[in-house]
């Protein structure tokens, strides 16, 4: 493993006002074989979902009349004792088939994780600081025995020592397309001189993916209804009903031991805010955990699972001086990520992290700690290759960054950086300094708010949540309420009006935008239904059109016979319910050079023998710009396929004198000859300019060729041969 110099050996630069400690996090050796798939991308924490979508721009109605105290951040006292720590633990263990642990050994489980091997007796099968040498995804994992000490059995319940102090609506993490409805979350604090927070981090399921984001409108709808219900005694058991029972019928609660990580997709988590251990290496530290339930032998126990805290790179990754293959790895695929972080907005700017670059904690205040990316970034000298490439990048996309403002704005979004260690810190253009958090780390505080109405005691809120973060989320739900279920608006085609060929088939295009909260799929039955007749717009079967995206369909219509202006129109439909205004393709048709039109054509007979001819004449109005004659050429061919000779002719002309101009007629006469071989044969004719055919056919026919019957078997008069003699009187 490459070791960097120590930072007492690197000389001073320009950036000697910065931390350039001379310790940092050494030593353990990254297994590039070892690391398997955990390079896809992780969840974000605290930032996506929603966040880019039109919802966070459009006016909205419904986000003025919402309190963000009821329906985004409820931390009102008599709301919140409603709920206790028991609860949803006895509801977590029941769920998962109550066996294994009790609650109360489930929840001491989650804190023997900070004990060293072996840990608790009564809580064998878990995970421990020490598995894997002090590492986790490479990474190290400090022990914290202060805290491990909550594992210990002693003469009170672990589960009473804690008190829940706010329940937050994250429906803004939902994905655009509603995969999931988003994160409901519960913060649970210990009261100092001990004091612990831990937050359960619920992803609910979408009840009718099928539907996109549109299926977690009844979610939504709960939580807005929260701001208008003014008994407060109901509005207390209707926010205790959708956590511990179910918001409306067909849904699930949020307390389920299959939202916090025990999916197959591992959606949600709970993360502790551990502060007990005074000290080095650190008196404040992050972790994070899955619940899952592990099977073995003896039978199957729900148990805390850790795992990386998201969105939180290794701090040693932003020094050049490493220059171990997952270090240098990660440095390439930060310059990818530099466009989303320099969008310039505090609630839109963004990066997603693969969880294979993950640390396994996050420390908020040690001065040395590799959390502190700029302070590992600046570490090396100003015109680094990893500073140069990231200030390529940012003169790529026109961005007025720069490469320090770009790492910070990094840190910001790590857990170290949202708690406190961004405070003050240069987030360059619009955003300029990162707010101070102004309640001690956390964004949600175990003491009294004294802004709180009186009659409405509360838990205090981070000026960051109570500023910045619930006023955007307030406009994403407002936004999203507003919205309807189905909705569509034409895209501007530019004023093009093209020009097409009466008679004749044309390639054209209908781009329409998705302005509905529901998913368009084939699946679920969304299409554009032609209002005159023409072709539909179908969706291909891998079609997801979202929220804000567009679809353009392909059309391949045939132009109307008439010269002049023509409007095709279609109108979106979702199983059988029609939606959005009329979607129109204008075109100007004009005259072909060439065109015809099927005046008449003499009957044909249903059956021939072998043979046997007869005389079949058709007459075709001339209705296109130019004239016929032999000398164009223009003659009637025979068709499926082209110039085939069935029926012993395959063109017939005109006579060598004829012209036949625009708005004429003219009559095309030939002898057919059944072929020699029985059979059903067809029989189709259409004007043919050299080898190109034009206009209206024939009427589409078929004629079969039979053996002709003998005069015993026939019926005088109606279909003896004419060989056969008169029948005797």
């Amino acid at each position: 493993m490459h070791h960097p110099p120590s930072r007492s050996t690197v000389p001073h630069s320009r950036h000697t006002f910065r931390w350039l400690t001379a310790s940092r996090l050494a030593g353990v050796s990254l297994l590039l074989a070892s690391l398997g798939s955990a390079s896809a991308a992780s969840p974000h924490s605290e930032r996506g979902g929603l966040h880019t979508t039109p919802l966070a721009d459009q006016p909205s109605t419904t986000s003025a009349s919402l309190d963000p105290r009821r329906s985004l951040a409820i931390t009102d006292f008599a709301t919140v004792s409603t709920i206790t720590l028991r609860m949803v633990m006895n509801q977590l263990v029941q769920q998962a088939g109550s066996t294994g642990f009790t609650a109360e050994q489930l929840y001491r489980q989650l804190w023997d994780t900070q004990n060293p091997a072996p840990g608790e007796a009564d809580l064998p099968g878990g995970a421990h600081c020490s598995d894997n040498i002090f590492t986790l995804n490479g990474a190290p994992y400090h022990c914290r025995q202060s805290e491990g000490r909550e594992a210990v059995l002693g003469n009170g319940s672990v589960l009473d020592r804690y008190n829940l102090i706010g329940l937050f609506n994250r429906f803004d993490l939902a994905p655009p397309d509603g995969a999931n409805c988003g994160q409901y979350r519960m913060v649970f604090a210990h009261p100092p001189p001990d004091r612990n927070l831990v937050i359960f981090e619920a992803v609910l399921p979408n009840p009718r993916r099928e539907l996109g984001l549109e299926g977690c409108r009844p979610i939504a709808q709960t939580w807005a209804s929260f701001s208008t219900l003014t008994d407060p005694v109901a509005r207390r058991a209707r926010v205790k009903s959708f956590f511990l029972e179910a918001s409306s019928p067909g849904h699930v609660p949020v307390v389920h031991a299959n939202h916090y990580g025990n999916n197959p997709l591992g959606e949600g988590q709970v993360r502790t805010n551990q502060f007990i251990q005074q000290g080095p290496p650190a008196p404040w530290m992050l972790h994070e955990f899955k619940l899952k339930r592990q099977c073995g032998p003896t039978g199957c126990t729900l148990r805390f699972v850790p795992v990386t805290v998201k969105a939180n790179p290794r701090g040693d990754f932003f020094n050049i001086f490493n220059t171990e293959p997952l270090a240098v790895s990660f440095r390439e695929y930060f310059i990818t990520q530099v466009a989303s972080l320099a969008v310039d907005d505090i609630n839109r700017f963004n990066y997603e992290v693969p969880d294979i670059y993950n640390d396994a904690e996050s420390d908020s205040e040690s001065f040395n700690a590799s959390d502190n990316y700029l302070n590992e970034f600046l570490f090396a000298p100003p015109e680094n290759r990893f500073a140069t490439a990231i200030a390529a990048e940012l003169q790529r996309i026109g961005s007025p960054l720069s490469p320090e403002q770009v790492v910070s704005r990094a840190q910001a979004l790590s857990c170290a950086g949202c708690h406190n260690r961004s405070s003050f810190a240069d987030l360059g253009g619009a955003i300029g300094t990162f707010p101070p958090i102004q309640t001690s780390f956390v964004h949600t505080n175990e003491v009294p708010d004294p802004t709180a109405p009186p009659d409405e005691p509360r838990f205090l809120l981070s000026n960051l949540l109570t500023g910045t973060f619930l006023p955007f989320r307030q406009q994403i739900l407002g936004g999203f309420l507003d919205t309807p279920a189905l909705g569509a608006l034409q895209r501007d085609s530019n004023g093009r009006i093209p020009t097409v060929v009466a008679g004749q088939p044309f390639n054209a295009s209908v781009s329409v935008t998705n302005t509905g909260t529901t998913l368009w799929s084939a699946a679920n039955g969304t299409h554009g239904v032609s209002l005159d007749g023409a072709q539909s717009l179908v969706l291909a079967p891998g079609d997801a059109i979202l929220l804000g995206q567009h679809k353009t369909f392909t059309v391949t219509p045939t132009a109307p016979l008439t010269p002049g202006a023509f409007t095709y129109r279609w109108r979106m439909q979702r199983n059988g319910a029609a939606f959005g205004p009329e979607l129109t393709l204008s075109v100007n048709v004009k005259s072909p050079s060439f065109a015809s039109e099927l005046v008449e054509q003499t009957l044909v007979p249903a059956t021939m023998a072998p043979g046997e001819s007869f005389q079949f004449s058709v007459r075709m109005k001339n209705w296109g710009t130019k004239s016929w004659s032999a000398q164009t050429p223009v003659e009637l061919g025979s068709q499926n396929p082209v110039d085939n000779l069935v029926w012993g002719v395959a063109r017939v002309p005109l006579l060598p004198y004829e012209v036949v101009d625009p708005g004429e007629d003219t009559t095309f006469l030939f002898t057919a000859v059944a072929p020699p071989l029985t059979g059903t044969y067809l029989f189709e004719w259409r004007l043919m300019q050299g080898n190109q055919p034009f206009g209206q056919s024939t009427l589409p026919l078929t004629i079969s060729v039979m053996p002709p019957l003998s005069c015993d078997s026939c019926t005088f008069g109606y279909d003896c041969p004419h060989s056969c003699p008169p029948p005797i009187e």
